[in-house]
Parts: C-alpha cells; structure tokens; sequence
C-alpha cells in the first residue's frame, strides 16, 4: 500500500491538534502505522539546558542525535522543506500532516470550528474537505461543495483518508 499523506490546516484552537490525536490513536489500535509531522510557526525548542544534546548543540553541531533504547532524536539546525521532511519518514502507512497551510501538494481537510468563531481560513482554498461543527447547510451556504465531516465523525474521516 502506498503511504497516504494527507494534511490539516485551520487556526490555533480550531482543534486539529485534538482531531489528529483522535485519529493517530484510533488508525493504531487498528494496526496501522501512522507518522505526524507538525509546523510550528513559534519556533521549537527540544533539548534542556544543560542536558548533553543542549551543550553539543550550543557548541555549534549542525545535527545532533540522541538514540535510547525506546526512541532516537534527529535534530538538524536548519529548515527543512516539507518534502525534505517527509523523505526522511519511512515505514508508514499514513502521514498526519498539521499546519504548512501554504503547501497545496497534498490532500488537505481544514478544521474550522463555529462555536470558537475559529472559521476557515484561505476562503476554501485547497480545501477537498472540511472537519467541523457548522451544518452541512451552513457550509453549503458558505459556498463549500467539497466533503464535509462533523469534527467528531472520527470513522468518517479516516474512511475519507484511507480512500484517498
């Protein structure tokens, strides 16, 4: 099987976070092997001051790599493109993408949320669908016509991903 790829954008508190966690855990109790990279816009900081990785990192080391019995950490000092990212995950039978809002290479459900006035951003743009708690009536209104998911029809949305 072909590893799908597929991404969630909308505004911070539209739920995606909560969304993708709901899906990586339902497609992983059912045996699939899911992988989520997420674009953080704040900047991002891992290692503890103090920590070894922190000091090698401090001293000028372009990539560090922390490895343990449990996990490996790959840490590059530089931006990454998505596909450079992507390229580096393996072994994987769907990617959970949150954010990279400006990347329209991949599938994409935007999560928007009317009762925290989080609504849509790019007006549809790019959107093939949409995980949300407006009425299909609302969004058809809105000029949407693409696939539409209540934000928890968790079934429906991993049908809609596995079918891509």
């Amino acid at each position: 099987m072909k590893t799908k790829i597929i991404k969630f954008i909308g505004y911070s508190g539209s739920g995606k976070t909560t969304l993708i966690e709901k899906i990586v855990r339902k497609l992983s109790s059912d045996g699939i092997k899911v992988a989520t990279v997420k674009h953080d816009v704040h900047g991002l900081e891992i290692d503890k001051v103090g920590k070894d990785s922190y000091k090698y990192s401090e001293a000028g080391a372009k990539i560090s790599v922390v490895s343990s019995p449990e996990m490996t950490v790959y840490k590059v000092h530089k931006k990454l493109t998505l596909d450079e990212i992507l390229s580096k995950v393996d072994d994987v039978d769907i990617i959970l993408i949150e954010g990279y809002s400006n990347e329209e290479c991949y599938p994409c459900i935007c999560v928007a949320r009317k009762e925290t006035g989080k609504g849509f951003k790019n007006e549809f743009k790019g959107y093939e669908a949409i995980a949300s708690d407006y009425s299909e009536a609302d969004l058809r209104e809105l000029g949407f016509n693409g696939k539409m998911y209540n934000i928890d029809n968790i079934n429906g949305i991993i049908d809609y991903i596995k079918g891509l």
